[in-house]
């Protein structure tokens, strides 16, 4: 890349990194496909600009004072993380929510990504029957990856699908996606009940 040079790669460090900062932080809140770094230049150089317009007035008024460093922590580091987080609140008000399309890719990521407790009949490509709790030390992949779940209570479920009891000594169950069928969810309170 020739036009690195000594010169110009710290000015490149400043025009790119809090755009940079702002992508990760959003593909850690919010499932997001993954991208080269040649990719996200651009973007990273849009969210840099948007950056240091939204805190100029800040620049204007520590330039002239000992406190010049505070901007270029704040600047560079601490408004690249906010950032991210407040766009994900205003997507999520109900305003919007009623009248964009929206960014979750998949009824997988909005099931999982509300974290909620529930029991689940996993239904299996072969016919077979899988009853468990996912709870909070449950987990569940999201996207880009490929789907896969882990439940931390494995339980014997009859023919019709009803829970019996949980598997003593169960350490939980790992299910791969592309094995399920579909997926039965249950309140939490109620498989509880059936035992």
């Amino acid at each position: 890349m020739e036009f690195l040079t000594e010169n110009s790669a710290p000015l490149l460090m400043v025009l790119v990194a809090p755009g940079f900062i702002s992508l990760k932080v959003w593909g850690l809140i919010h499932p997001s496909q993954k991208t080269q770094i040649s990719e996200s230049l651009i973007e990273a150089i849009i969210f840099s600009s948007f950056n240091y317009t939204a805190t100029i007035g800040l620049f204007f008024l520590v330039k002239d004072t000992r406190l010049v460093w505070i901007y270029f922590v704040v600047v560079m580091i601490i408004c690249p993380v906010l950032w991210p987080i407040f766009l994900k609140i205003i997507l999520n008000c109900t305003f919007l929510k009623k009248r964009t399309i929206s960014l979750i890719p998949k009824s997988w990521d909005y099931y999982f990504g509300k974290r909620g407790c529930c029991f689940m009949l996993i239904h299996l490509n072969k016919g077979r029957i899988i009853g468990g709790l996912y709870g909070i030390d449950s987990f569940a992949s999201s996207y880009p990856e490929k789907e896969d779940i882990y439940l931390q209570e494995v339980w014997k479920v009859d023919e019709e699908g009803r829970f019996i009891e949980k598997i003593p000594g169960s350490k939980g169950l790992l299910v791969n996606g592309e094995a399920i069928e579909y997926i039965e969810l249950f309140d939490a309170n109620e498989g509880e009940s059936n035992e």
